[in-house]
C-alpha cells in the first residue's frame, strides 16, 4: 500500500490536453475556487451597490477622485452618466447615445481634481468636489468627440466617427498663469460681491468652460476671511464655514451678509490644456497633433502607454508604436506599425499595468491569448509573451471581453460557450502564474483601496464583487474537479488501484459544508461525503478571523469578519479497481472554506490491464466491427 498527498495547491487551471497529463495539484476544470498561498479557497460572494437597474447594460464604470483621495463613483447606463451619491444613482449628463460606450479619465493638476468623459456625444469636465455641475467641453473648432485617455499632461484621443484610425493629442497642460504666453490660468482679485451670503463669482460670464479653484471671500463687515479647501468647503478665519461650485462659481455662506470681496484664479482646458487640441501649421512642441495609423485599415480600438514610455495603439490585427520623445518635437517623433497578427476584440480588452501591457490577442478568433507586451530579458526591445500558454481560452468567447487589473490579478471578463452575455471572470495571478475561473457578470471593472466593482451586461446595475460570503444572500455556485490522476509518481499509472481512505485538511466556517465526489475512469461523479462545518472533526480551540475580502496579498474587511476553524477529516472509500480518478469539490451552503491538503491513503497496486468497463472492447477484428474474437 502507498499515499499520495497534494501539499499544496500551486497550478491553478489546465484546461489544455489530456488531464492525465497536467500538474498534480492542478484542476482539469473549476468554478468559483480560487489558488492562493498553496491553498484553494471558495471565492467570495457579490453584492449590489445603490439599486438593481433596469433591463439593460452598464456601458461606462469609473472611480473618480477628490483632492483629499476621496473617490467618487459614475456610471454610463442608456442615454446618462450618474454618479453614487451616498446609495442612489444620481443623473449628471442627460440626453446620450442610448447604449454607447464612454470613456473616463482622472486628471489632477494645480487647479483640482478632474474626471473627463468621453464618447461619440462629446467631452465633458467634472470636477470630483461638485459631480452634479459637469461642464460640456466640446467644441468642433478646438477638440472632437471620441474615446479617450490622459497621460503626462496630455489627453490622448481616438474613435472618432469621421476618423477611426486616427490618433490625436491635446496641448500639454502648462499649469501657469496667463501672464506666460503658454498659461491657461488666469487671477482675479478684489471681485466685487454685493451679499457674502450666496451670490455667483463672475468668471463664468467670459465662458461657459471656465472652471474657478483657489476661491478666497472676504466678508467687509466682520472681516472674516473664507479660503476654500478645493473640496468645495468654504472656512472662515472666524469659524463660519460656506460652500463653493468650482464650475459655476455659485457659493454660499452661513451667517454672513453684506458686501465683501473675492480673489480666485480660473482656467479653461479649452485654452492650451487637455481638452485644446489645436496646433499650428508647423506644429510646436507642446501643441495638439494628429497621426494617421491608417495601415491594415482597421480602427484604432484603444491606447495603452508602454514600461516604455511610449504609446500602443491597439487594433484588431495590429499596434501602431509612437515614440513623442522628451522633447515632444517633429523630429523627436516616430509613428509606425509595431506589430501585424496581433489584436484585440474590443476597446476594454486590454490594460497598462507595471509589468506591461496585457491584452487578449484574439487576431487569430481560433487560438485566442493572453499576451503582455513587455522588455525582452536579454534586450532592449518591447515584445509580445504569452502569460498563460497551459489555458486553453478558445473554450470562452471574447466578443465583448474587459481586461484590467485589481491587486495581484489581471481580471478578464468574457462569455462563456453559448452565453449571449458576459457570464464569466477569468482570474490571472500575475506572481505565481495561475489561472482560476469565477462566475460572475461583467462588461467592465472599477476598483477602489482593496474593493471591486463590476457594471453588468444584463442589467443597468453595479455590483461588489469577491466580497462577503454569499452572492446576494444565496450560496455561491462553485465546483472544483482534480486532475486526472494515476499516481505517476508511484510508478503506477497503468495498474489498476483501489483507495480505502481519502483524507482531506483546510480550514472551513461552521455553516459551510462541502461535498467530495469522485469519478472512476470517466464514469459519473458519486458522493463519497461530506465536509460539515460544525463536525468534531473540526478544531474549535484555534479560531481564525477572515476578513469578507481575501482576493489580494491581505485580508480586506476591516471590522467585518468571520471566524473559521481548521478541520482535519478522513473519508472511507469503496472504490472499484480503475485507473484513473478525479476528485470533485462542490460547497453547499454560505461560508468561508479552503482546502490545504488531500491525501490518498492506503492506495492498492493491481495488475496492469484495462478497467472492467472497457475490457469488453479489448479484443477486436481487423474491420472493427466484431469484438471477443
Amino acid at each position: 500500500m502507498s499515499d499520495s498527498i497534494i501539499n499544496a495547491f500551486k497550478s491553478g487551471i489546465w484546461n489544455l490536453g489530456d488531464d492525465e497529463n497536467i500538474p498534480k495539484d492542478a484542476s482539469r476544470g473549476s468554478s468559483n475556487w480560487l489558488t492562493k498561498d498553496g491553498r484553494i479557497q471558495l471565492v467570495n460572494g457579490r453584492q449590489l451597490i445603490g439599486a438593481e437597474g433596469a433591463v439593460g447594460k452598464i456601458t461606462g464604470l469609473h472611480f473618480g477622485y477628490k483632492v483629499d483621495g476621496t473617490k467618487v463613483l459614475y456610471r454610463k447606463i442608456s442615454t446618462k452618466i450618474q454618479y453614487l451619491n451616498s446609495s442612489t444613482w444620481t443623473d449628471i449628463i442627460t440626453g446620450l447615445t442610448a447604449n454607447s460606450e464612454y470613456t473616463f479619465s482622472n486628471y489632477s493638476s494645480l487647479a483640482g481634481a478632474f474626471t473627463y468623459v468621453t464618447g461619440v456625444d462629446g467631452i465633458w469636465k467634472i470636477i470630483n468636489a461638485n459631480p452634479t455641475s459637469p461642464i460640456a467641453m466640446y467644441d468642433a473648432a478646438i477638440n472632437f468627440k471620441g474615446y479617450s485617455m490622459i497621460d503626462k499632461g496630455r489627453m490622448f484621443l481616438w474613435n472618432r466617427i469621421e476618423d477611426k484610425t486616427g490618433l490625436y493629442g491635446s496641448w500639454i497642460d502648462n499649469q501657469r498663469a496667463v501672464a506666460s504666453s503658454l498659461g491657461v490660468y488666469t487671477a482675479v482679485t478684489g471681485e466685487a460681491i454685493t451679499d457674502t451670503a450666496s451670490g455667483t463669482l463672475a468668471f463664468k460670464v467670459g465662458g461657459s468652460t471656465r472652471s474657478c479653484f483657489g476661491v478666497q471671500i472676504t466678508d467687509t463687515s466682520s472681516s472674516e476671511v473664507f479660503t476654500d479647501n478645493y473640496l468645495g468647503v468654504l472656512t472662515g478665519s472666524l469659524g463660519s464655514t460656506g460652500t463653493i461650485n468650482y464650475s459655476t462659481g455659485a457659493f454660499t455662506i452661513t451667517g454672513q451678509s453684506g458686501a465683501g470681496t473675492a480673489a480666485y484664479k480660473w482656467e479653461n482646458s479649452n485654452l492650451r490644456g487637455v481638452t485644446d487640441f489645436r496646433y499650428a501649421a508647423t506644429r510646436a512642441a507642446g501643441e495638439g497633433f494628429q497621426f494617421p495609423q491608417d495601415i491594415g485599415g482597421d480602427a484604432i480600438l484603444n491606447v495603452n502607454v508602454g514600461i516604455d514610455g511610449n504609446y500602443y495603439s491597439m487594433k484588431s490585427q495590429s499596434a501602431y508604436q509612437l515614440i513623442l520623445g522628451q522633447t515632444d518635437t517633429a523630429s523627436a517623433t516616430s509613428n509606425v506599425v509595431y506589430r501585424r497578427e496581433l489584436g484585440l476584440p474590443n476597446f476594454r480588452a486590454t490594460i497598462s499595468t507595471k509589468d506591461g501591457i496585457v491584452f487578449m490577442n484574439t487576431a487569430n478568433p481560433s487560438k485566442p491569448q493572453l499576451l503582455i507586451l513587455k522588455r525582452n530579458e536579454i534586450g532592449t526591445e518591447i515584445e509580445p509573451f504569452d502569460l498563460c500558454p497551459q489555458f486553453d481560452f478558445s473554450l470562452y468567447n471574447f466578443s465583448d471581453c474587459s481586461v484590467d487589473n485589481y491587486d495581484r490579478y489581471i481580471t478578464i471578463a468574457c462569455k462563456s460557450q453559448g452565453a449571449t452575455v458576459n457570464d464569466t471572470i477569468l482570474l490571472y495571478d500575475m506572481i505565481i502564474k495561475t489561472i482560476d475561473e469565477t462566475r460572475y457578470s461583467a462588461r467592465m471593472f472599477a476598483k477602489d483601496s482593496g474593493n471591486l466593482y463590476v457594471g453588468s451586461g444584463v442589467s443597468e446595475s453595479v455590483y461588489q464583487i469577491y466580497s462577503g460570503f454569499d452572492d446576494e444572500s444565496d450560496p455561491i455556485e462553485n465546483e472544483w474537479e482534480s486532475k486526472g490522476e494515476q499516481y505517476e509518481a508511484l510508478g503506477i499509472a497503468e495498474s489498476l488501484k483501489k483507495i480505502q481512505r481519502l483524507r482531506i485538511k483546510g480550514s472551513i466556517d461552521p455553516d459551510q459544508k462541502v461535498q467530495v465526489l469522485v469519478s472512476y475512469d470517466d464514469a459519473d461523479f458519486q458522493l463519497v461525503g461530506t465536509i460539515v462545518g460544525d463536525a468534531t472533526y473540526v478544531d474549535y480551540s484555534t479560531p481564525q478571523s477572515m476578513g469578507n475580502n481575501i482576493l489580494g496579498d491581505v485580508q480586506i474587511g476591516g471590522a467585518d469578519l468571520t471566524t473559521v476553524y481548521p478541520f482535519f477529516m478522513e473519508i472511507k472509500l469503496s472504490s472499484p479497481k480503475f485507473r484513473k480518478r478525479v476528485i470533485k469539490l462542490k460547497a453547499i451552503s454560505i461560508g468561508y472554506v479552503q482546502i490545504d491538503s488531500i491525501m490518498d491513503r492506503d492506495v492498492l497496486i493491481f495488475e496492469k490491464r484495462l478497467p472492467r468497463r472497457f475490457r469488453s472492447k479489448a479484443n477486436v477484428s481487423l474491420d472493427g466491427l466484431s469484438t471477443d474474437m
